[in-house]
């Protein structure tokens, strides 16, 4: 976003390296008084995030709180978040299907937890994150930010159950094929000596219906190029 063109005080703020709570309270009076309401403002508040190395606690509350509304409840279809919102999330938070930031990494994670109803393909890649801390050439938001390990620890059962929060049906992991197959992928990537206890027992409890609803997808994650505005990605 090097060629972005920012308004005040989007423009002072991009200019500085670093965002505190002052410069929050800047964008909420000036920049977005009414909140983010269009795939401008949208494009705006990225722009800052990352011309922002610095960013205080503050930021990453406003960022994630601020685009959550938009995406789920502020675009439509209002309250849950369909294939053609997963497939933006997917292009605009991540490279070569790994989360970039901390920040985005929650957004995602927070998006989920909002919406009322989330495809299988976005859930699929939040827990392919830990696939992607895992192997070999590690990368992503996640992987910065979980303790060294080889195998799953508790840290990584947490994320686990917070993406796949409402599967859990009397002792039952309800997962579709999709999902099924992303823990199954990260469970080969290490000894099963070396994953905590507690993940040989989810992957016990997994259950997928007779008839996959969706397939594995071939390609990556992410096949465009670019960052989508919001509009230009559920429209494509």
């Amino acid at each position: 976003m090097s060629g972005f063109r920012f308004s005040f005080p989007a423009c002072v703020l991009a200019g500085k390296g670093r965002i505190v709570a002052d410069d929050i309270f800047m964008l909420r009076r000036y920049a977005f008084p009414d909140g983010i309401r269009s795939c401008e403002d949208v494009l705006t508040l990225f722009a800052i995030h990352e011309s922002s190395p610095e960013r205080s606690p503050e930021w990453t509350a406003y960022f994630v709180e601020s685009l959550t509304a938009y995406l789920v409840h502020g675009t439509e279809p209002a309250g849950i978040i369909d294939e053609a919102k997963a497939g933006w999330l997917m292009r605009t938070i991540a490279a070569d299907g790994a989360v970039r930031s901390a920040p985005e990494l929650e957004f995602l994670l927070h998006a989920m937890e909002v919406a009322s109803e989330v495809p299988e393909s976005l859930s699929a890649f939040a827990l392919d994150q830990i696939r992607l801390a895992l192997d070999p050439d590690a990368r992503g938001a996640y992987h910065a930010s979980r303790p060294a390990a080889e195998g799953i620890t508790a840290h990584d059962l947490a994320y686990v159950w917070r993406v796949l929060r409402g599967a859990l049906e009397r002792g039952r992991l309800m997962l579709s094929p999709l999902e099924a197959r992303v823990l199954r992928e990260i469970d080969e990537l290490a000894a099963p000596s070396a994953h905590h206890p507690a993940w040989r027992e989810m992957m016990e409890a997994i259950v997928t219906p007779d008839q996959p609803r969706e397939a594995l997808r071939s390609e990556r994650w992410l096949i465009s190029e670019g960052r989508l505005s919001v509009d230009e990605g559920l429209a494509a």
